[in-house]
């Protein structure tokens, strides 16, 4: 079986991932840890105009950087506010939307930025 050029359709070569992103998502599969990443859908609306959201989640590995503080904390605790999770580049997540859920806490993401090799989402705890 021969193939001739275009048979795929115009662009097949563009879609195709870097070797960055490649090595990548494989080494996030073999190292990552995992997170569960939680789509908030509007399904309604309460007795005061308040939206109700319906949840369904998906697991991702992700490398996970953690920035802590200690003020106002006693010392040796520290409370995390910050994350910041590298995976996939076509991992399914949205700003707006998704939130992470790690080791049972909650964090809602602030922004993702995405690179040749990996998306990166920054995430703030919420209260």
């Amino acid at each position: 079986m021969s193939f001739r050029y275009g048979q795929f359709g115009t662009g097949f070569l563009r879609t195709m991932p870097p070797a960055t992103a490649l090595r990548f998502t494989d080494l996030v599969n073999r190292r990552g840890r995992g997170v569960y990443i939680i789509e908030l859908t509007e399904a309604g609306q309460n007795a005061y105009g308040q939206p109700i959201y319906s949840e369904s989640s998906h697991e991702e590995k992700v490398f996970l950087e953690r920035k802590g503080r200690e003020r106002d904390l006693p010392p040796g605790t520290i409370k995390e506010s910050l994350i910041r999770l590298f995976m996939k580049r076509w991992a399914a997540i949205q700003e707006d939307g998704c939130e992470v859920e790690v080791d049972g806490v909650r964090f809602h993401i602030n922004s993702l930025d995405e690179t040749d090799a990996y998306l990166m989402a920054e995430a703030e705890r919420k209260i």
